[in-house]
Parts: structure tokens; sequence; C-alpha cells
């Protein structure tokens, strides 16, 4: 369970169930109201089924909504006249929209397209400056409301979200955040504020935050075995080492390449195997596939991986210079219990400790 305290940080490897510790949380509360939020409309359907599962239905103590609604319904809507004198309603959220760059700020239009949607990249922003304009009544709103918020997925929010966090961190709501930021394979805002905070960065901007916010590491999986959790934690070693528990052995463990002619004799062998790419353009040998953001949170036995150029430069040499994407190698690998498989044009030689199989402390390298 979570630590006690007014804020707490849970900076957790993949597989160390994040979000059912929220779940588990959020049911645990027997006084007050809870708010779930997270960015993903697909992480709010699984946090949603997973209550669904344990206790029937959605209690009404609880509330799970979306980043996004929880930024426009219940910050900016309330105040919105707070910021302008004309008569615009915000009518929702514009996320793909592109404003005029020569809008001022100063004007309501920099955070509202002409049929009052809010721009994404302005959101956040409209809301602290709304709760500056209206002298915290934002802030005493959401604490009126609510006794306890969630976010989930937190590495996901940049720009001025993390002002908004600040102001959630100060405020009287019991606050728990969780997430990894190696995880980091969507934003909620394209924005240049707070840049350097984003993906890998968060830790450090929670780490300036640890007089105020009790940090927990959680550094195991409950997903993969120890072979695939070295190769994920081989992509980001400056972070700590991250120890399997519970996984059993099947006889078919850790990371393979399998060459892109054998792709059908493998799925035979071994399947079934869940197919996941990069994006929508990349070829999966007729295979039925997943882009690797939207398989985030998800587990699966055994995944097949149609590698990026950049991903199998990486597999070849071992410098993590090449990655482009690192946050998407790891988010591939570590969706996998048992295995997780490489399509490459041909068999490439590893390099430093780039493929594993088997367990223990001496991993092999096995051709598929």
């Amino acid at each position: 369970m979570f630590l006690k305290a007014d804020n707490t940080v849970i900076l957790a490897a993949a597989g160390s169930r994040k979000t059912e510790s929220i779940v588990e949380a959020a049911l645990a509360v027997t006084s007050g109201r809870v708010l779930i939020t997270t960015f993903t409309s697909e992480n709010q359907r699984q946090i949603v089924n997973r209550i669904e599962q344990k206790v029937g239905a959605l209690p009404p103590h609880i509330s799970v909504c979306g980043w996004f609604s929880l930024l426009i319904q219940q910050c900016s809507k309330p105040y919105q006249r707070a910021l302008t004198t004309e008569p615009l309603v915000i009518s929702g959220l514009n996320f793909k929209g592109k404003r005029n760059r020569h809008t001022p700020k100063s004007s309501i239009h920099y955070f509202l397209d002409a049929n009052g949607a809010m721009y994404r990249d302005g959101v956040s922003d409209f809301v602290v400056q709304l709760n500056k304009a209206t002298r915290g009544a934002v802030v005493r709103r959401l604490e009126r409301v609510y006794t306890h918020i969630f976010i989930d997925e937190v590495q996901d929010l940049v720009g001025y979200d993390l002002d908004v966090l600040d102001l959630l961190i100060s405020s009287s709501i019991r606050l728990v955040m969780v997430g990894d930021p190696r995880q980091h394979t969507f934003s909620t805002n394209i924005g240049p504020r707070n840049k350097k905070y984003q993906g890998i960065g968060l830790a450090d901007w929670f780490q300036n935050r640890s007089a105020i916010c009790t940090i927990e590491q959680r550094n195991y999986s409950y997903r993969s075995n120890q072979a695939i959790c070295d190769f994920a934690d081989a992509i980001y070693p400056d972070f700590q080492r991250t120890a399997s528990i519970d996984v059993p052995l099947t006889g078919h463990d850790g990371v393979f390449q399998v060459e892109a002619g054998s792709v059908s004799a493998y799925v035979a062998k071994h399947g079934p195997v869940t197919a996941l790419r990069y994006d929508k353009d990349a070829w999966t040998a007729d295979l039925r596939a997943m882009n690797i953001g939207v398989a985030k949170g998800s587990t699966f036995d055994r995944v097949l991986i149609f590698p990026t150029v950049p991903m199998l430069k990486y597999i070849e040499d071992g410098e993590h210079a090449a990655l482009k994407s690192p946050e998407k190698l790891y988010v591939a690998v570590t969706r996998a219990r048992f295995s997780a498989a490489f399509v490459v044009p041909k068999f490439l030689p590893p390099a430093q400790l780039s493929l594993f199989s088997g367990s223990g402390n001496s991993p092999r390298l096995i051709r598929s």
C-alpha cells in the first residue's frame, strides 16, 4: 500500500502493479470522495474495468476521468469568466488544432479556438492563470469536491501540467502520483515549458520536491522474467535494477531474435504471440499488430516486436546513442511475461548485454 503522507510519488518499474495499487488504494478510502485521473482513454478504461472486476460496479465515492476532463470540466469552466469579458463559453477540447502563433497570451483566443474549444497546449496554462486570477478559487473548489486524487501514468504530464501538479501538491487534497519516467510514450501537450523534465527528467522534478512529497521507488516486476527485466534495465543503465518476482519458467524464456523469413515458423512453434510495432506503417509479416504506445499497461505471455532501424542498431551494437525512442523499446519488451522476440532482417551478433534468454546470472543467446 501507499506510504502515509499528504503527497506520495511512486516511481515504479514496468510490471510493478502501479495501476493495481491505485485501484486498491481508492477502494480502501472509506471517508471522502476520490478522483482517479490519467491521460489516455485506454488507461481510464483499464482502471474502470479493474474496479468493476473487484467490486462489481464503480462505487459512488469514486470518479474516473481523463486529465483534460479534470482541467476543463472541474477547473476551467466554473471560473472561465475571470479571464475574459467576451461572451465565449468553453465547449470542449481542440486536441489537434494549431493556434495562430501571433495571438498574444493576453487574448482569450490564445487558449480557445473560434468554436470555444480549448487548444490542447493551452489547457493547463489556462488553469494556472485562472487560479491566479481568482486568488486560488480553482484549487479551493477541488478541495471541497475531493479528499483524494490519484494520478496514474504521471509521466505523461508535461509543460504547464507540472505547474498544475504544484498547485495540487500545495493543496489539502491527499495526492498520489504513480508512473514510470521510462514509459514516457505519450505527452499531454507539446509546449516548451518544463521541457527538461519530460521523460526520465521527471524523476528530477519530483526529487526537487522531496521535502513535500514522499518518493517511493518500486524496482521489481510481477510481469516479466529476470532476463526480460535485465534487457529493459540495460536500456536505462542509470536507473536501479529491476528484480523479477514469481514469474515461472516455461522452456522458452527471455529475449530472442527471429529472422524475418522465420516469423511464421516461430509463431507456429511458440504462439500465440502479440505482435507489436512502432506505428501502423511498419511491416508486420501480415500479422495483426498493435502500436507499442497503445500496448502500454498491457501484459502478454509472448510478444513479437517489429523494431525500427535505430532499435536494430541498438540490438546489434548496444550503443544507446542509436536509440531515438528508448521509451518505446522499453515499453515493448516489458509487455512480455515469458519471451520477447525481435524480428530482424538477418541474425545479428549480440553486443554487450543486448540480448538475453534463460535465467540466473549467466544469460545465453539462443538463435530462433
